[in-house]
């Protein structure tokens, strides 16, 4: 499972979204469709899963969708971010 950070504070509107790490107290800004993804993430979703909410509300073939979706999340990752953890 892709969680999220638990030191993330984020605002998202429909310009996109900034995203505080307050544990290292950093700052990350993303456009509308990572807000998007911070959303879905937020919500517990696989990359799968993510993939899938993405491809429907952009109406964006999803293989296109998987290769954005992904490096984003490599992206997140790179800056401890986003972990994958198998416990639930």
């Amino acid at each position: 499972m892709l969680r999220l950070s638990k030191n993330l504070r984020s605002v998202t509107n429909a310009d996109g979204g900034v995203v505080l790490d307050l544990g290292r107290g950093q700052i990350f800004r993303c456009n509308a469709t990572g807000a998007v993804v911070l959303e879905i993430l937020a919500r517990g979703e696989t990359e799968e899963g993510v993939v899938r909410e993405v491809s429907r509300r952009c109406q964006v073939d999803a293989a296109l969708v998987s290769v954005d979706v992904h490096d984003f999340l490599v992206s997140l990752t790179s800056h401890a971010l986003l972990s994958e953890n198998d416990r639930d």
